[in-house]
Order: structure tokens, then C-alpha cells, then sequence
């Protein structure tokens, strides 16, 4: 018997209909599932019920829940993931459950596992076994489903564990059995839990994971048995122990449970790339599927096994990578740091770092104590600085030109540096109808990377020059749910974000003198509005003699080498086609690096004075091109509602439809290659 089989057996369940069933004909024994949590047991949704469509809209229902010792529950189900075959179901009263170890890691395969659950070995009409084998783990990474090799999986079993044997943790939950192949089987990966965040249920995951490590935690303060107890003997029979021992790691994630939770991953990516660079004195970034609780950043920097791009220096190091972490995790709490959860922080912290033999570290991490001590009272909320700190990602989505009527995309994180991570794309492409919804999901999970903390990211368009006209500002990262309460999440992303548009043509040219020129003056300022096109601001579309290409072209080069002032172009128009998009391609070959326009055809309106005279205000009122990118978001907020005649900000009326093309000083100029369909 394996070593694991006692102390699993104990945390998996039947589960079935309840006294009242789904239907006449439900057998009352329809799979597995197992404590992760006192009163919290996941499952697969298909076990809990058949309709899952149904269960999506309306969860709820109520099933029956049978531990190993066969004491039974009635239970309910709490949520069920959309887009993973998993539900959570809450069982009250199964406060004593013994729950088992969730992985904190993201990237747990390919791993030797094994699976348990409960079946009928001899039919519908006889009595259920608990059964167990063994399995290789492979996959389970960015959505895609964990396959269990040579492994049989027996009907029952779906919603049982796959436990890493190396760590004695649950990695996956068992799906079922492959097509064809009784010896290949299917699981969702734990991580998928994580999208719980995605779907509106924030507070559900931060509520069961806080309860499971605070579950553990007593478990191992206590006299008996404990999966922290468990995991020394597996890494003492392995020859591979940790420095960061089970003994902290349990201290370290019931302290975590107690104190705010990160904003969302791109905060705990942020803190977990600092120790490591702090560490490595490398640039080398940690990525990971989304790590939404301070314990998955810990795991990202004790396992070696985790980064294939940027392993720490040996096992060595990964007491003192956990501890500075944890330092940064208290600097930057949000919330005042004298609560009883901060100030147990504070002391495991305090003791591990002064064990440390690492003098840099543990006079930094000390350091990160004192300084977080007093933030929680300053204008930036909690947020110290942190040992190798950087700046924070943005995030880029390119747009192709459109090939054979579709227009290939790829959405990407920006580093500080210039350096681009692809999170998702489609080099085949979409018409333009569908581009917001082809890009929705890989939108969401880039932003959700690159907030952190007080942070909130900025999102770049780069574009051809025909899709100037897109409103992208009003795109959605995430839709609203028809029961969904408001959620910042959903709002159109130019109300919340600063959004720019970058233009595909520009790269033609590279990075050039008067580029370069014009980007350094827009970051230092003043800045002072001027035409794009001269006779636009007086007369309107409708002049006589406009002015030619190469007239425009000699203005602007010399009201970018001017002293006094950073000139700006201002049009009223369309820059996507016509007179405007001609003027546009001037004014980046003579190093402009903004330019503020609408939405707006050349013909219709007769405000282009009026538009010329606030811009040219608003030009003024910002000191250099970055204040510029956030007055334009607030200027969206003020002008989204156009029937507000009779308010204070009926003034921003004009700035409907407003457009910034602007290329960030502190941007590289050249993204990667363009994407292209493939030939038919």
C-alpha cells in the first residue's frame, strides 16, 4: 500500500443525489470528490450533475456526501467553472473534515502521480470501493487538459484527486477515462481553480484556500497526524529536502490566509520577480498560470521545478527567496499594519530572516519590515519599495492588416525593458466584426498579470492605420453576467485604463533621429497643441486651398526642434483615411510622437474650432505625454454620456470620440514581427 493511500483515503468522498434527487431515475452513487477545506469539496461538474448547462445557470442543487468512515452529509453546490468540468460544493457541518494538500504550484507535470476514488467494481447494484493506481501526469498547463498515462480509471473516480507522489500534494482532479484507450485517462488541472477570479467569485477562492491553510496549519500545531509531518518523511526518503521546510511553509500559508489577499497575479508576480531577481541578479522572469494567492507566489520561487527559464541557485537559496518575498508580501499590504494578521507576519518574518546566514537578504528583508511598518498611512496605501524592484508591464495587442478578410492578432505583456510575452494570438485571424471578441479573453488574462497593487496597466493598440477608426477604448475585457452585480472588471477599458494607438506603418521607418528627438521632448515637455493640418482649426473642411503634404510636412519638422514648447498635432477628424491619414504620415516622419483626433468623418460637423480651442487647453494643462494619456481617460468618463446638457460636464462633450496615437517614450519603437495568415 502506498504511503499516501491512509491519509488521502480519509479526505475523498462518494457523492450522489440527494434524499429529494435530480431525477426519478438517478442512481444514488455518482462519483467522487474530496475535502480541500473544512465544509469544501471539489468535484468534477459532471458528477454533480448530468445537465451542467443547467447547473451554470442555477447552482445550488443539493447532493449527498459520504466520507470514508460513511458518515453522510447533505451538501450544496457552491459554483460550478464555466469552461472547466469543476464544481465546488459546500457541505456544513464537515467542519472536522481531514482535508487533503492542495499544490501551490503552477507548473506541476510532468509528474509520477496517483489517482483515487470510489467505484462500482461489480455494477450499478453493488457497493462502492475505494480504489486507487498509479499514473504518469502530463499537460494540464494554460487550459489545456492533464492526461494520465497508464493508469486505469474506473467509472466512479471522476472527481477524485491526482496526488504528485514526489510531494504529496493533489495536482489535478480525475475527469474520466480517454477515448479508446482504457490505459489513458483525463484531469483538470487544480490550477483551473483559479478561475474562479475570472468568473466573479474573488471572494469564494480567497474563502476556501485561506480555510484550507488555516486548516492545515492547526493540523500540524496539533499532537496527530499532518500532511506538513507527511511531507519531511517524503522529502527525507527522496534525499531531496527543502530548505524552505514543510515546517515554514505551513506557518507561512495559515499566516497568509489572515492578512488582505493580492490584488490579483500580476501583484504576486511582481513581488515573486523581485526575490528572484534580487537572488539571480538576472533579468529572467518567473511566468506562471496565473498565480492568484500569496502561497502560489511562494511556490514559484522554492521549487526549482518551476522555472525551466530561470531556476534559483539550488535548494540553498530558497529559504532566503520564500523570506524576501514574504518581507515584500508585508511591505506592501494595503491594509494598516498593526492588525493582529500583519503583526503574526511580521514576527515569522523577523525569525526567519535572522536565521538567515545570507547577511544581504536578511538585512534587506529586515529593512522591507521597517520600511512597511509605516506605509499603511501613505498617499500610495501600503506600497513599499522593493530590493531590485522595476517598473510595472503593460499590455500591447497587435493588430495585422486584414488578409483574405481576416486580420491576425496576438496580445501581449510589455515589459519595463521592452521585452514582449505573448499570452495569446491567432495567426489565422478574424473578420473585423469579431476582433473585440476573438481578443476578450487574452485581454483579460494580460491585465490581470499586469495589475499589481495600486497599479493598473495601460493598454497600447498597434494597428493599421484603417483600423484607426475602432473604438477600442470601448471595448470590454470582460462581459457583465445577466445576474453579475457591477464590476469595475467590466467597465469599457478607456474609462478605466489609459489606452493609446500605435501605428503599423510607422515601423517602416525604424527608429529614426527625429523619432528619438520627439520622443525625448514629449517626455520632458511642455506641451503646446498645433494643426495637424493648418487650415482645418479657421475654416473647417470645407477651405478653398488646403494645404499640401509637403508644406505640412516642412511646419512640423520645425515645430519639433523648437525650445520653447513640445508641439503636438491636433485634428478634428479621422486620421484612418483621407486628407488626415496623408498629414499623419508627415507628421511621424518629422518625429512627432502624438497626435490627438476622433472618430469623426472629414464631412458632418462644423464644431473644428471649437474642438482645436479645448484641445489646445487640454494639450496645455498637461505637463508631458504620459499626463497626457490620463487626461484623455478621464476626458472618456466626462463625455461617455452625451445627454447631460444641463450638467457641469456637458463641457467635455466635445471630446466624444476621442483619439490618442501616441508611442510611450519609455516604449521601444519596434514590436516583433507581423503576424500573417498562411497561404491557401
Amino acid at each position: 500500500m502506498s504511503s499516501l493511500e491512509d491519509p488521502v483515503s480519509r479526505g475523498v468522498v462518494r457523492i450522489g443525489r440527494s434524499a429529494d434527487g435530480y431525477d426519478g431515475d438517478s442512481a444514488g452513487f455518482r462519483g467522487s470528490g474530496f475535502f480541500v477545506a473544512p465544509e469544501w469539496v471539489v468535484t468534477c461538474a459532471h458528477v454533480v450533475d448530468k445537465r451542467v448547462g443547467a447547473m451554470e445557470r442555477e447552482p445550488g442543487g443539493p447532493v449527498t456526501v459520504t466520507t470514508y468512515e460513511d458518515e453522510r452529509f447533505e451538501g450544496e453546490i457552491a459554483h460550478v467553472l464555466t469552461g472547466h468540468d469543476l464544481a465546488l460544493v459546500r457541505v456544513p457541518g464537515a467542519d472536522f473534515a481531514d482535508c487533503l494538500w492542495l499544490s501551490d504550484r503552477s507548473a506541476p507535470t510532468p509528474a509520477e502521480v496517483e489517482l483515487y476514488g470510489w467505484a462500482q467494481p461489480s455494477g450499478a447494484h453493488g457497493g462502492e470501493e475505494f480504489l486507487s493506481t498509479t499514473a504518469m501526469a502530463t499537460g494540464g498547463r494554460r487550459r489545456n487538459p492533464m492526461w494520465l498515462q497508464n493508469g486505469l480509471v474506473l467509472h466512479g473516480c471522476s472527481g477524485g484527486p491526482v496526488i504528485d507522489t514526489r510531494h504529496g500534494s493533489v495536482i489535478g482532479v480525475i475527469k474520466g477515462k480517454g477515448q479508446g484507450d482504457a490505459t489513458i485517462g483525463r484531469a483538470e488541472s487544480v490550477t483551473a481553480l483559479r478561475t474562479l477570479c475570472d468568473q466573479g467569485a474573488e471572494s469564494l477562492w480567497t474563502e476556501v484556500v485561506g480555510a484550507h491553510d488555516r486548516h492545515h496549519l492547526r493540523r500540524f500545531e496539533g499532537s496527530g497526524e499532518s500532511w506538513p509531518r507527511l511531507h519531511t518523511r517524503l522529502a527525507v526518503t527522496q534525499g531531496q529536502p527543502h530548505s524552505f521546510t514543510p515546517q515554514a511553509r505551513t506557518q507561512l500559508y495559515g499566516l497568509f490566509a489572515d492578512v488582505e489577499p493580492p490584488s490579483g497575479p500580476g501583484q504576486v508576480l511582481h513581488l515573486v520577480n523581485g526575490a528572484s531577481r534580487r537572488l539571480l541578479r538576472s533579468p529572467q522572469r518567473i511566468e506562471s498560470n496565473d498565480p492568484r494567492s500569496w502561497r502560489e507566489g511562494s511556490g514559484l520561487l522554492y521549487d526549482p521545478r518551476e522555472h525551466t527559464e530561470g531556476a534559483l541557485a539550488g535548494r540553498d537559496l530558497e529559504q532566503e527567496a520564500v523570506v524576501l518575498y514574504a518581507a515584500m508580501v508585508y511591505g506592501t499590504l494595503r491594509a494598516r499594519h498593526d492588525t493582529a494578521a500583519a503583526k503574526k507576519l511580521r514576527h515569522w518574518v523577523e525569525t526567519a530572516a535572522n536565521a538567515l546566514e545570507t547577511d544581504v537578504i536578511r538585512e534587506e528583508s529586515l529593512a522591507l519590515l521597517a520600511g512597511g511598518d509605516g506605509a499603511g498611512d501613505g498617499a500610495d496605501g501600503g506600497a513599499v519599495a522593493v530590493p531590485g524592484d522595476a517598473a510595472h508591464d503593460d499590455v500591447l495587442v497587435v493588430i495585422e492588416p486584414e488578409v483574405y478578410g481576416t486580420h491576425p492578432w496576438r496580445v501581449q505583456l510589455l515589459d519595463p525593458d521592452g521585452g514582449t510575452t505573448t499570452v495569446r494570438y491567432d495567426e489565422e485571424g478574424v473578420p473585423r466584426t469579431g476582433l473585440e471578441a476573438a481578443v476578450r479573453q487574452g485581454l483579460s488574462e494580460a491585465l490581470a498579470r499586469a495589475d499589481a497593487g495600486q497599479y493598473v496597466a495601460a493598454v497600447d493598440f498597434l494597428l493599421p492605420r484603417a483600423l484607426f477608426d475602432e473604438p477600442v477604448d470601448e471595448w470590454r475585457s470582460r462581459l457583465p453576467g445577466a445576474d453579475e452585480p457591477p464590476s469595475v472588471h467590466t467597465l469599457p477599458i478607456g474609462r478605466r485604463r489609459v489606452v493609446a494607438l500605435r501605428d503599423q506603418l510607422r515601423r517602416r521607418d525604424g527608429v529614426t533621429p527625429e523619432w528619438n528627438r520627439g520622443r525625448r521632448a514629449a517626455d520632458h515637455g511642455p506641451l503646446e497643441a498645433v494643426p495637424l493640418c493648418l487650415d482645418v482649426p479657421d475654416w473647417g473642411h470645407t477651405a478653398g486651398a488646403p494645404e499640401g503634404e509637403e508644406a505640412a510636412y516642412a511646419r512640423l519638422s520645425v515645430s519639433t526642434a523648437g525650445v520653447a514648447g513640445v508641439s503636438l498635432p491636433v485634428y478634428c477628424a479621422s486620421t484612418a483615411t483621407g486628407r488626415g491619414s496623408r498629414v499623419l504620415t508627415r507628421a511621424f516622419h518629422a518625429g512627432h510622437v502624438a497626435v490627438l483626433c476622433r472618430r469623426a468623418a472629414e464631412d458632418g460637423h462644423d464644431d473644428c474650432a471649437e474642438f482645436y480651442r479645448r484641445a489646445a487647453q487640454l494639450v496645455r494643462e498637461a505637463p508631458t505625454g504620459s499626463a497626457l494619456r490620463e487626461r484623455v481617460r478621464v476626458l472618456r468618463n466626462l463625455s461617455a454620456d452625451p445627454g447631460q446638457a444641463g450638467r457641469a460636464d456637458h463641457d467635455a462633450a466635445w471630446a466624444r470620440h476621442i483619439v490618442l496615437i501616441y508611442d510611450p517614450p519609455h516604449r521601444p519603437a519596434l514590436p516583433d514581427e507581423p503576424l500573417h495568415a498562411p497561404p491557401l
